[in-house]
């Protein structure tokens, strides 16, 4: 007897993973351990190394991971938590997530954010304006911090230069910034999330694929869809053919 399954169109079913953080520390080990040769495996491969020689500069109290609830951080997030948990398997310390809000927030980012505070048991470390002054800020209240996990890939403004450990400009609070996925793609960050059945912010499956606050964030106008109504909806942002329009919703 055939199966239920065989008429159905393939890649329509999805292997879902109803714990993704319980299963964090396994689903990462068996992609870094992997033998596979894609672009992705090897981004995903790198991001762990470095993350990894992390850990070994710092010890978790020393080291935050910079969390604002977009899809590269929280793609960040869920591999920095897996790198933790597979070096300190017995570590109770909760990770400290560093959240700058700036301008007028989404409240379904706020909202995600704080789910995930929850999900991953993060001490968040909360502060507002613009970055230099909220680093500042950190520099007073957590001496003790030395290196700032951050999302940042090279797609983004002011980054193509940067290193997968780059200290902070000279008239800047002094952290390393440490870059895991500096080289992902687009496309990597949402094959990541996707692959390991990762929650993100609803926002996304409504047409934007780049969040910053609510005066300059908007759908992305490639995403854009008109029914035979005139009713316009917006796509998914793991839909995007072009990544390299990914901030055309950014005013």
């Amino acid at each position: 007897m055939p199966a239920y399954t065989d008429n159905i169109e393939s890649g329509t079913i999805v292997d879902y993973d109803k714990d993704p953080i319980g299963h964090a520390v396994g689903r990462i080990s068996s992609l870094i351990e992997c033998s596979e040769e894609s672009v992705f495996v090897k981004n995903v491969k790198h991001a762990a190394e470095v993350l990894e020689s992390s850990l070994e500069r710092y010890s978790l109290d020393e080291i935050c991971v910079g969390f604002n609830g977009g899809k590269d951080c929280t793609a960040l997030l869920h591999l920095f938590y897996a790198m933790v948990k597979r070096k300190f398997p017995n570590e109770r310390k909760k990770i400290k997530a560093l959240y700058i809000r700036r301008g007028q927030p989404f409240p379904e980012v706020e909202l995600f954010i704080k789910s995930c505070v929850e999900r991953y048991n993060l001490e968040l470390l909360n502060f507002n304006g613009r970055i230099k002054e909220s680093l500042a800020e950190m520099k007073i209240s957590h001496p003790e911090i030395k290196a700032v996990v951050m999302g940042t890939r090279r797609s983004d403004p002011y980054s193509n230069h940067l290193e997968s450990f780059s200290i902070t400009d000279k008239d800047w609070p002094q952290f390393m910034r440490v870059n895991p996925i500096l080289d992902w793609s687009f496309s990597d960050v949402w094959t990541f999330l996707r692959t390991l059945c990762l929650e993100y912010c609803g926002l996304y499956d409504r047409g934007y694929t780049s969040l910053g606050s609510m005066e300059n964030t908007h759908p992305n106008p490639d995403l854009k869809q008109v029914d035979d109504r005139g009713i316009i909806t917006y796509r998914p942002a793991y839909l995007l053919d072009d990544g390299q329009s990914e901030r055309a919703g950014r005013n």
